[in-house]
Formats: C-alpha cells, structure tokens, sequence
C-alpha cells in the first residue's frame, strides 16, 4: 500500500508540478508578508520554464510584471511572431523590435524617449486587459521581496515628467499650433497660418513664426495670434515676410 502510495505520489507531481511550483511560491509570498497576496515572485531562472516546453503555459515580463499569454498561443507559442518574449523580460525589445536580443540590457528602458516610454505603458495596459497578471520578476524592477527597485522608481519619476512635457506640449499648440506647411521645387517652403491649421481649431488665424526649442537643432513653424501673444524670447520673425501676414515663402537655399 505504501508503495502504491508514493507512485502516486510521484505521477500527480509530475502532472501538476506547475501548480505544485505557484502554491509553494505563494506559501513563501504569504510568509514573507508581502503586501500583494495575489502576485507571485518568479527568479529570471523560474520564468524561462514557462515558455510553452519546459512548461506548458507561456508567460513573459514587461517591465518586471508577468503576465499568462497562454491563450495568445498563436502569437507567443513557437513559431508564434513574439515567442521572443516568453520566459523573459524582454521590455526594450517592445520598443526596438530586436527579438534576437539576450544581452543584460534586454529589459533596460530609461534611455528611451518619453514616446517610447509611453508606448511600453500602452502595452503593459493591453497586457493586463488580454492576460491575467501572474507575479513580478526578480531582478532590475523588484527586489526577492517583490518590492519596487530604485530602477522602477526612477522610470515612474521619468515617465511622470514625460507626462508633464506632454500636457505641456498640449497647451502649447493651443496657443502656439504648428503652421501648414507645402514645398515647391520652383518658389521653396510656404508656411501659413489658417483657423484650423496644426489640426487645432480656434477663431483666430495667426501669423507664421519660428518656435525655437531648448535641445531642438531647428526651429518650428508655429502660429501665433498677435493680439493675445507678444512676439518675444524664442520666438522670431521670418526674414523677409510682413509681420502681420499669415503667410510666408520661404527661397530655397
């Protein structure tokens, strides 16, 4: 009886050994007093079982929170166009589309521009709204405690910056919009300013003038209404245009 016992033992370890690994890691979570009960701590050495062979689920990190795309099998599992990212975090590749990337830096991302950044986040909302959330990943975003790294606190500052630059960026083509803009071999660049020119609807039209930015090689043509903006610091006339005119050729040089 014994020995039938401890062969069934074996089998039904060998059957749900996936479920036997979660329950034990959640038992560790609970011990350890980790704040969020429901995500389990996964070593980069766990994840990479779960690639759809070792194990049969697929699971991938973005960002340090992993996610089961086990149902996105078409899309993860091999063969699939991201199986890439299964068994890792491959953060940066989301953004580079290098899938043959598995260097240290393959889940590095505070180099990247704030478009970039919010387009990791775009993902990452996807990722929770298709898949279920499993846990997080030890490593460059959460410590063995499942606690935020000074990386991840460090891209949530940046990406909160980059969110002021772009409410920013907002406020300023509504009262500064991007001109309309055409070129012509024979007369050059004519930049004008009209009520909905920058896709910004307003009552007034404006007149075409040079935005300089701080780290920016060029100037931008940007409309501004003369009644309500006074032309000064980095914004300058175009040389040989009326002051007032809300067009402007520029010759070709």
């Amino acid at each position: 009886m014994k020995v039938v016992l401890a062969i069934l033992i074996v089998i039904a370890c060998v059957f749900f050994r996936d479920h036997l690994e979660i329950f034990f890691n959640t038992v560790i979570i609970k011990l350890m007093h980790i704040n969020n009960s429901d995500s389990i701590i996964f070593t980069t050495e766990q994840l990479s079982y779960y690639d759809g062979v070792q194990r049969e689920k697929l699971y991938l990190s973005l960002m340090g929170s992993i996610f089961d795309v086990t149902t996105g099998i078409r899309h993860y599992g091999k063969g699939g166009p991201y199986n890439y990212f299964v068994g890792k975090d491959g953060s940066r590749s989301f953004i580079t589309g290098d899938f043959q990337d598995e260097s240290a830096n393959k889940d590095h991302i505070l180099d990247l521009s704030c478009d970039d950044l919010f387009t990791l986040t775009n993902w990452r909302e996807t990722l929770k709204e298709k898949y279920a959330p499993v846990g997080v990943l030890i490593g460059r975003y959460y410590d063995a405690h499942g606690k935020e790294t000074e990386y991840l606190k460090q891209f949530l500052e940046k990406h909160l910056q980059c969110e002021f630059e772009r409410q920013a960026m907002k406020l300023e083509e509504q009262t500064m919009p991007p001109c309309n803009m055409e070129w012509n071999a024979d007369t050059g660049t004519r930049v004008w300013c009209s009520q909905t020119s920058g896709g910004v609807k307003r009552s007034w039209v404006g007149v075409p003038r040079q935005l300089y930015t701080p780290g920016k090689e060029h100037p931008r043509c940007v409309c501004v209404n003369l009644e309500e903006n006074a032309v000064v610091g980095l914004v300058k006339e175009y040389d040989g245009c009326s002051i007032t005119s809300p067009e402007c050729t520029l010759k070709s040089t």
